[in-house]
């Protein structure tokens, strides 16, 4: 169950706002995909063709305590992915572009019951993305509201995305996503969506570029954004120089995207949390809100 927030007389108080960084394993990529290299199809050849491999970087997701329940971003990673035929072997991607290292000790399930959480008390899971690093712990969360943008959908499920990375055959056969609209004002230059919270802390913006549907979540806190990116970009530091990665699925959207967060992070106190910066649980102990 989920751990109580006691009062000093015993009795149970009302949950404190509280975001926990979840760790679930790491993964090294190539260089050129972090920044892109070249333009066009060149960008995917400067992947499969550099020789060279980023340090190791983690695979976040997280968990944002609020008053009226438990709520995730992404599920990062399954130990699975490392076994043979888990993806295609077609998939020249899968096999010459990712290094993973991750234990099944590492997957959000486990790791939360650790932190003294049941996945199944979390009440809803918002999918920034639903390509490989953000999808793998969905199994542990067949009771919650599964949040997804309706391009992100429908791109993961036909062919082409297959072949770019998501994995719907390892899916729950569950899985019934919510679709999120947006139709709420605006976040800076972010379209904002609907709330996911019924005091409107916690709620999604469109972030599209990596991939077509991607989304956002934020939380707004204490005179302070929370900005879960997913793969808006996969560093801070590639947000602040709004550069595309070299994956992005429309390189110009993604820096136009880029742009938006960078000036909002420029206006207001904005912590940035994407997947893979290996800064983040600094980043959010300290409330960094400096733009690199």
């Amino acid at each position: 169950m989920t751990r109580p927030n006691p009062s000093p007389d015993g009795t149970k108080r009302s949950r404190m706002i509280r975001i926990h960084a979840i760790k679930t394993g790491c993964v090294q990529f190539r260089p050129a995909q972090i920044r892109a290299r070249a333009s066009g199809l060149g960008r995917w050849w400067r992947i499969f063709s550099d020789r060279e491999w980023t340090r190791e970087m983690p695979i976040y997701c997280y968990l944002i305590e609020h008053p009226e329940g438990l709520f995730m971003v992404d599920t990062g990673e399954t130990a699975r992915i490392a076994e043979p035929g888990f993806m295609p072997r077609w998939n020249p991607y899968v096999r010459r572009a990712l290094r993973y290292r991750i234990s099944p000790e590492d997957e959000v399930g486990p790791q939360l019951k650790r932190l003294g959480f049941d996945p199944g008390d979390v009440s809803a899971v918002v999918m920034t993305s639903l390509a490989l690093g953000h999808a793998g712990g969905l199994a542990y969360f067949r009771r919650a509201r599964i949040v997804v943008s309706a391009q992100e959908w429908a791109g993961a499920m036909n062919g082409v995305g297959r072949l770019a990375a998501y994995p719907p055959q390892h899916w729950p056969d569950w899985l019934a996503p919510r679709i999120v609209t947006f139709n709420a004002g605006q976040l800076g230059g972010l379209p904002r969506s609907q709330p996911l919270t019924g005091d409107g802390a916690i709620y999604m913006v469109r972030t599209p570029g990596h991939t077509p549907g991607h989304i956002a979540a934020v939380l707004e806190h204490a005179g302070c954004v929370f900005f879960f990116a997913g793969d808006a970009s996969y560093l801070r530091a590639t947000m602040a120089e709004a550069v595309a990665d070299g994956m992005a699925s429309n390189p110009s959207q993604q820096v136009k995207t880029l742009k938006a967060i960078r000036e909002l992070a420029q206006s207001r106190p904005l912590v940035y949390l994407p997947t893979h910066d290996p800064d983040v649980e600094r980043r959010l102990a300290d409330r960094d809100v400096s733009v690199d």
